[in-house]
């Protein structure tokens, strides 16, 4: 007959098995860490209840989310800024009428981006046209500052390489 207590009877202690630590150590690549836990009991039904839980922590994945973070958020600012330019651009050379308000809002908007390059290049106008030559330097700067930003990103986040060291040494008899 079996003496081990009913865990359904009122007053039943659940006997508890100590739970190791956490076990946290290097996991395939030196730049990616393992943690896991283990943990077995027994339910108030009877039943025996192994439970564990790992958690994988890779620096690698972090830093392409990183990268990518990075990129995508230059690139949408560069898109949002490109079409004011664009916009503007195509408004003063089909000669858009400045009293309209988006017109005004535009050019006031973009106005702040352009400044910079105005007077590099003298505007071409025909009538009431306008080549801006300095929207479209601007177009082409902002383009390679974003460029720029987004190879640093790639440089600063760049995948590390294993964490594997190899040390030779060598030692040469001198009685010879």
């Amino acid at each position: 007959m079996n003496d081990a207590p009913d865990p359904r009877m009122q007053g039943y202690n659940q006997p508890t098995e100590p739970v190791p630590p956490p076990d946290r150590r290097p996991y395939g690549a030196g730049s990616a860490y393992s943690q896991s836990q283990r943990e077995s009991y027994v339910d108030p039904a009877g039943n025996r209840v192994d439970n564990s839980v790992q958690f994988v922590e890779d620096r690698n994945q972090r830093r392409a989310y990183m990268r990518y973070w990075v990129t995508a958020v230059t690139y949408f600012i560069l898109g949002v800024l490109e079409v004011i330019l664009a916009l503007r651009l195509i408004f003063r050379l089909l000669g858009a009428n400045e009293d309209n308000g988006f017109i005004t809002f535009l050019y006031s908007l973009s106005h702040v981006f352009v400044g910079p390059f105005n007077g590099i290049f003298n505007d071409q106008a025909l009538g009431r046209s306008v080549f801006e030559i300095s929207t479209v330097v601007a177009m082409l700067v902002y383009a390679l500052i974003a460029w720029g930003i987004v190879s640093l990103g790639r440089l600063l986040f760049a995948p590390l390489p294993p964490g594997q060291q190899s040390i030779t040494t060598s030692r040469r008899d001198r009685s010879l």
